[in-house]
């Protein structure tokens, strides 16, 4: 989540990473609002019935940020980890026991964060993830190539042969029976917010085994997103290893082409998918959410990094930019900020507002929540030079003790 700080002539800390890193931020903020605090309106809920701004609301969540966010945030994991590498190599030390510290570390937040916090964690499966991306550190960009075209596109094309194959089955009598048991099934299991009823009725500690039970419960979908991670990984090896993210000016023609094709393929593609939960029954339109995880999701993603990144080349002092960047810089602290705020709002231990507000609602708490959480990085930066988390996970990546204050 850091991006290596270490100024030298040949690399210094750019900006735009951190911009990126805080416009991800953002999305994932309101992903994760919607999934703590309105249950019911948070994606998937097209099985259930919800009011009509909030069913409005829902589907341009899907439509704009689901899947694009955490994506966003997994190629700017791949770039730092080539900058740690670059990094190494500089200073004469080994590649390997830094980067497995610094695995280890993200490990133990991401830990922390399911048991005292919340079961949407995804810095566990980044570390399992930069663990096997270590084994690609020395493979030569056509390697990285094909294996990136292979975990987006192969996914890619059996998720839509078993949306296809839900489609024909429906044409037989036997197989309509089967699907319509499905998708009753997964009807209610949509509507089941029992394991959140018990979080708003448990206290801090006692929540632990709820949190921890309702992650395990999901550990086969957290681990499905695996290939997109690692995908996303391999690219931003690519660019952080290259003079790519260093020449961006030069490379403005094709930005504009990587804009053009990700914002028009990937927004047909959401088309589609969100067209599928408006149609389709619930099986069907469940296989179709899981493409924008694997394809339209990636697509889009770097249709947005392209968009982000001309922007910001044509004006990088715009507020809209340096507030993304003053989050950005402080990444692991913010992200779990969120999440102690987020469930402070909504369990028993705080204030037990989850499953009784409006999307609305929440979308406006995510934006007061990411605006103070720009004045609070703004604050804390001018007296520190990291994040407090940032910090701690610098120290055990280096394996000594850094000064935080400038």
């Amino acid at each position: 989540m850091e991006i290596e700080n270490t100024k030298t002539p040949s690399l210094e800390r750019m900006q735009i990473l951190d911009v990126l890193r805080g416009f991800a931020l953002a999305g994932i903020l309101i992903i994760n609002a919607m999934s703590i605090l309105a249950v019911k309106g948070s994606t998937p809920a097209f099985t259930i019935d919800i009011p009509s701004i909030d069913r409005l609301l829902q589907d341009a969540i899907l439509f704009f940020v689901e899947s694009k966010f955490f994506t966003l945030f997994s190629l700017l994991f791949g770039i730092g980890f080539a900058i740690q590498i670059q990094s190494a190599e500089r200073q004469g030390t080994a590649f390997i026991p830094r980067i497995s510290r610094r695995m280890i570390g993200l490990l133990v937040f991401g830990l922390l964060h399911i048991a005292l916090l919340w079961d949407g964690d995804i810095l566990v499966i980044y570390a399992i993830t930069g663990s096997i991306l270590i084994a690609f550190r020395t493979c030569s960009n056509r390697t990285i190539r094909r294996w990136v075209i292979g975990l987006l596109a192969v996914p890619g094309v059996l998720v839509f042969l078993v949306f296809c194959t839900t489609l024909v089955v429906r044409l037989t009598e036997a197989g309509a029976e089967a699907l319509s048991q499905s998708d009753q099934s997964l009807a209610q299991e949509f509507a089941n917010t029992a394991a959140t009823q018990k979080l708003v009725e448990s206290g801090f500690f006692e929540a632990t085994s709820v949190r921890v039970q309702s992650y395990m419960d999901l550990l086969p979908l957290l681990l499905s997103r695996i290939p997109t991670v690692l995908a996303m990984f391999l690219i931003g090896l690519y660019l952080g290893r290259s003079n790519f993210i260093r020449e961006l000016p030069q490379k403005s023609e094709l930005l504009k082409r990587i804009r053009f094709w990700g914002l028009s393929l990937g927004f047909s593609l959401m088309l589609l998918i969100v067209l599928a939960t408006k149609f389709l029954p619930a099986t069907s339109a469940l296989v179709a959410i899981i493409e924008d995880q694997y394809l339209a999701g990636p697509i889009l993603c770097l249709g947005y990094a392209a968009a982000m990144t001309l922007a910001y080349l044509r004006n990088p002092n715009r507020k809209l930019f340096i507030g993304f960047a003053t989050v950005g810089r402080m990444a692991l602290t913010n992200y779990l900020t969120q999440s102690l705020i987020l469930t402070g709002l909504a369990y028993g231990w705080g204030f037990g507002l989850a499953m009784q507000l409006s999307g609305p609602q929440v979308l406006l708490i995510s934006v007061v929540l990411f605006v103070t959480q720009i004045l609070v990085s703004r604050l804390w930066l001018s007296k520190f030079g990291f994040g407090p988390l940032e910090w701690i996970w610098r120290c055990i990546t280096y394996w000594r003790i850094f000064p935080i204050t400038k």
